[in-house]
């Protein structure tokens, strides 16, 4: 099994084309695919009688960032499947950190019902503060400190696992 995974980057390695397209180009299928999912999740809401406060303004400002915290996080999956030894390594990853980060986040529950202790955890996960730039952008209740706090978060992502990710899949795609 190891010979054949080394095989795959010496072929990629031996391919005309740019190295890090191998990357991107699920990167940008995977926003497609996030994309038609968020659209048809908001289309399912508006049949059921959701309307956002913040209008449409405030729907299209909502679904623009939840793509783009979905491109952020991403990066993180990527450096996952660069660094897996197995194809099912990379779901059973993804599902150990996505499982509590979503579990304890402001997604299900309001972090203000909850003991202090845990509202700190919960209110500095970045699924939560995601959450909440996004309940805020749609309710048209949102403030700066909540806008920075959501960019933030996705743009650290970006910097800290992209570099990381193409430096991975370079250095083993080298080797």
């Amino acid at each position: 099994m190891f010979r054949h995974y080394k095989s795959v980057y010496n072929r990629f390695r031996t391919m005309p084309f740019w190295q890090p397209a191998s990357i991107l180009g699920p990167l940008v299928t995977d926003g497609i695919r996030y994309t038609v999912a968020l659209l048809s999740a908001l289309t399912t809401g508006l049949i059921l009688g959701f309307r956002p406060e913040g209008g449409v303004l405030g729907t299209v400002l909502a679904i623009l960032f939840l793509i783009f915290f979905a491109f952020s996080v991403s990066w993180i999956f990527s450096t996952i499947g660069v660094i897996a030894k197995r194809p099912e390594s990379v779901s059973g990853s993804s599902m150990v950190i996505i499982y509590p980060l979503m579990f304890a986040s402001n997604i299900l529950v309001d972090s203000a019902t909850m003991p202090r202790w845990i509202q700190v955890i919960v209110d500095l996960n970045p699924i939560s503060i995601a959450t909440t730039t996004v309940r805020g952008i749609m309710s048209g209740t949102v403030t700066s400190a909540e806008i920075v706090g959501g960019m933030v978060i996705c743009v650290l992502f970006i910097i800290v696992f992209a570099p990381l990710t193409i430096y991975l899949y370079l250095s083993k795609s080298n080797k």
